[in-house]
């Protein structure tokens, strides 16, 4: 019996997962980015695909003698990222950077599920904030399946040979000396990585199978010598 469940337990943790593009039928990129602080100019830039090829990029700075702020974005291929940093000592920064995707797609029975990513980081001292965040939607023809903001793992099950629109939108901001706060320092930032999920053979079990007839051999040769 006590084989019959290892071999059992064996089977079920034989399947992993493995990464791979989305094939999409329809993509549009959004990348903004926007930065002011005081005594200086304000940044600005946006840029979109289509009509720019992917990846796209979007940066902006306002620099002046006492305040900082600068913020970027970028948007490609299974990826978008923004970030944002503010640095005042004697007046307000603030910084924007945003990512967007929209795209459809159809999966296939080989590519059961949709993974998506987000992982933001941040710092702030003294009168400084920063935050990442991501929204997702996620719908099928009329219906709207998902639509929240989400943070580490999104994992969805998906119907082959559906077509998926999929949204997301990634902001990270940024401030600083707020009136009255005093100086501060603050950045943030976000990366989302979106997916397919593709069941494959474990690495253990592929390395448990080549060593199978390695130990069987040694195991014949050993009973042959006795």
């Amino acid at each position: 019996m006590s084989k019959r469940v290892l071999l059992a337990c064996l089977a079920a943790l034989a399947l992993c997962t493995e990464a791979r593009a989305i094939t999409f039928l329809s993509t549009q990129f959004d990348v903004t980015a926007i930065a002011t602080a005081d005594g200086a100019a304000p940044g600005f830039d946006s840029q979109a695909s289509p009509p720019s090829a992917t990846p796209i990029s979007a940066s902006a700075d306002s620099v002046g003698a006492a305040n900082l702020a600068t913020a970027g974005a970028i948007g490609g291929p299974g990826l978008l990222t923004a970030s944002a940093d503010a640095s005042a000592a004697g007046g307000i920064a603030s910084s924007v950077g945003t990512a967007h995707f929209a795209g459809t797609f159809t999966m296939s029975a080989a590519e059961p599920s949709l993974h998506v990513t987000f992982d933001p980081t941040s710092f702030a001292s003294g009168a400084g904030i920063g935050s990442s965040s991501l929204f997702l939607s996620l719908s099928m023809g009329a219906t709207t399946l998902f639509a929240d903001f989400i943070t580490g793992l999104f994992e969805y099950n998906l119907l082959p040979g559906t077509t998926y629109l999929l949204d997301l939108t990634l902001s990270s901001e940024a401030s600083a000396g707020f009136p009255g706060a005093g100086p501060g320092d603050a950045s943030a930032f976000g990366l989302t990585t979106f997916t397919s999920a593709v069941p494959l053979p474990a690495p253990w079990l592929l390395l448990l199978t080549g060593l199978g007839p390695l130990i069987v051999a040694r195991k014949r040769a050993a009973a042959r010598a006795a």
